[in-house]
């Protein structure tokens, strides 16, 4: 039944509120019923906005029947307290009835609410025999209705006592049971809180964050009752004044309207915030301020009575003043210290994430980075210890701390590390705990790949450098051993043709014979360096051309196959160069090391990419412990490029030299 009457209720409830406005304006009661009807429309807002979004449709329905009750009663109360000073008893005795209905229907279904909150499930038989048995309690006020021998109203009325034109004579043993009752039967709802305990016990980690957004509203509400308690008891002669009253009634309506808020938070973004920090540390806070304020108050009062005794009245209220503004500052001071005693450092996780990220801007060493790592965490979680490893590091032999939260550092599908939380100082970790540890685990990753991959560059470009040094050696040594002496012995033999030709002319035409060959032989040498550097029929013909010429001179017979697309094909110069010393170095290993009888080299086009397989029959090598500097020098160039090298080889099966380069297609 409720299922229909939710949103009818909630109408009814939120047109009621609306009408009481020029109501009270009307009657001159504004003042004291507005603000109700302001804490009960944040109530029917809450419930409307959970039902619109109804992320639990049984708990939403009941949130819109209590919030629609609730106002009703709200309405019904001023209408009462109109009737009771205007109409005979007779009228109002039947809306005094309509309103003890409501109210006792609304406090029955906050026990519904609360008490199966947050998802309605009842998951006990006592559950189901309690919440079925409360709707009996709606006989209470047809029995006061007509047992009693006054209309049974609410104390905080105010209104004259009518007599209960309806009372049975039979029934007046009843009546006064019957009352009371009736005024106990609005509170209830405190069977909801009983129901929560087992609940919450029984409860998953996200039921117990649910539930436990309800303790604010419960907190605020006992404050504000102690507050009330101690504002009577410091007023005995009589009620408290007006501000007093008014402050009070404040915070009795902020007291109730905080309850909707809290369960709509709890039901729609339980996330929000750390509700059991929030908790923990609002109530030692407040606490701690009500402490200070009271020794604040309690010496600036205890200077000035003191004062009043034995100085003149004027005197006595300027020594206060000048108290009051002397012990500001030291308020102050005594707040700031109990903030941080309290609240610690408090960083976000946002903040807790761009700290680390500052910090890690200048480190490019892990012995470094490690624990900066752990540093940032300890102090901004509050931990007793955290640590930062890496695979396959162990802990030290001697750490026998364990962990209370392990987060693995992985990137791209594999380890790469662990972090590893202690507990907390104070309180325990929390699901947000563990968001910024997964959040910041994740950075780290990313910061120790930036590491390795600055150290790798490092190292890559030393090897290029150690490259380009012996290249340039191994020029001057071709150039010193070969060329020069061959261009030496040519300038002598220059000297020997002019001797030649002035003595013999056919013995200097010899000469001159052998001075051409030997220019020719050196010549030939200059061609060979330059082949060596960058190969004329790369630049001339293209790759094809250039790798069937490197094949035409190796010692071991080459097969070359390509793709027919590739004859007279060009690509960009650094990619045909990456090409051509691919299959250089790879025929140059063959015949240095491999002892083979045949190679055979292939080249495939494919759509954005250029792959070359150089395979050959030899005797094969131990990839993991012999791959030279030349292979690892050409595996930074095709990285440089874009693309990647693969060498596939076991002892006596062969080698397979695969590289694979991106190239623009058209």
């Amino acid at each position: 039944m409720h299922r229909r009457l939710a949103p009818l209720l909630l109408l009814l409830g939120t047109a009621a509120l609306v009408a009481m406005v020029p109501v009270t304006l009307v009657q001159g009661t504004a003042s004291k019923e507005l603000p109700w009807v302001a804490g009960i429309g944040i109530f029917v807002a809450m419930a409307a906005l959970v039902w619109r979004r109804r992320p639990q449709r049984a708990v939403a329905r009941w949130f819109a029947v209590s919030a629609g009750l609730v106002a009703l009663v709200q309405s019904l109360d001023g209408l009462v307290l109109h009737l009771g000073a205007t109409q005979p008893a007779a009228r109002v005795a039947w809306v005094v009835l309509v309103n003890h209905l409501v109210m006792a229907a609304a406090s029955i279904a906050l026990v519904h609410l609360l008490g199966l909150f947050p998802d309605h499930r009842i998951e006990r038989a006592y559950e189901r025999r309690l919440v079925r048995a409360l709707w009996w309690l709606l006989a209470l006020p047809v029995l006061a209705f007509v047992a009693s021998p006054t209309l049974v109203v609410p104390s905080y009325h105010q209104s004259p006592t009518l007599a209960n034109p309806y009372q049975l004579e039979v029934l007046a043993p009843l009546g006064e049971p019957a009352a009371a009752a009736l005024a106990g039967l609005q509170g209830i709802f405190v069977l909801g809180a009983v129901l929560l305990v087992p609940r919450y016990r029984r409860g998953d980690a996200d039921r117990r964050r649910r539930i436990r957004w309800l303790l604010i509203p419960a907190l605020f509400a006992a404050g504000v009752a102690v507050a009330d308690l101690v504002a009577w008891r410091l007023f005995a002669d009589g009620p408290p004044g007006p501000a007093a009253e008014l402050t009070l009634t404040v915070l009795w309506i902020g007291a109730v309207a905080s309850l909707p808020v809290a369960i709509a938070i709890a039901l729609l973004r339980p996330d929000l915030l750390d509700v059991d920090r929030v908790i923990r540390r609002s109530l030692v806070y407040g606490v701690l301020w009500v402490l200070i304020a009271a020794v604040y108050v309690a010496a600036a009062a205890a200077l000035g009575v003191a004062a009043g005794q034995r100085l003149p009245l004027g005197l006595a209220i300027g020594l206060t003043v000048l108290a009051t503004l002397l012990f500001q500052p030291a308020r102050r001071r005594l707040e700031r210290a109990a903030d941080r005693w309290v609240f610690g450092t408090r960083t976000d996780p946002t903040r807790l994430v761009a700290r680390l990220g500052a910090d890690l801007e200048g480190t490019v060493e892990l012995e470094s980075l490690l624990p900066r790592m752990a540093d940032t965490l300890q102090e901004g979680l509050g931990l007793t210890w955290a640590r930062v490893r890496l695979e396959p590091l162990a802990p030290p032999a001697d750490d026998q701390r364990v962990p209370a939260l392990t987060v693995p550092i992985t990137l791209d599908g594999a380890q790469l590390g662990v972090v590893e939380c202690g507990p907390k100082v104070v309180g325990e970790l929390s699901e947000d705990d563990e968001v910024v540890v997964a959040t910041l685990a994740r950075q780290a990753a990313l910061a120790v790949r930036n590491v390795r991959l600055t150290a790798e560059l490092e190292r890559s470009r030393a090897r290029l450098v150690r490259a380009q040094e012996t290249e340039r050696r191994r020029l001057e040594r071709n150039l010193h051993d070969g060329v020069q002496q061959d261009l030496v012995a040519l300038l002598g033999h220059t000297a020997r043709v002019r001797s030649e030709l002035g003595r013999d002319v056919a013995a200097g035409r010899a000469a001159l014979d052998e001075l051409q060959d030997g220019l020719t032989h050196v010549l030939a040498e200059l061609r060979d360096l330059a082949r060596g550097i960058h190969p004329s029929v790369l630049t001339d013909r293209g790759l094809l051309e250039a790798v069937e010429a490197l094949a035409a001179r190796s010692a071991v017979p080459v097969t070359v196959r390509a793709d027919p697309t590739l004859r007279g094909a060009r690509f960009a110069e650094e990619i045909e160069g990456a090409g051509y010393f691919t299959v250089a170095e790879a025929l140059a290993n063959v015949g240095k090391h491999a002892h083979a009888s045949r190679i055979d080299v292939r080249l495939v086009h494919t759509a954005g990419a250029l792959e070359i397989t150089v395979r050959d029959d030899g005797a094969g090598f131990d990839v993991a412990t012999t791959v030279g500097e030349g292979l690892t020098n050409l595996a930074e160039r095709l990285a440089a490029l874009g693309g990647r090298l693969n060498v596939d080889a076991a002892r006596g099966t062969g080698t397979t030299l695969t590289a694979r380069l991106r190239v623009a297609d058209g």
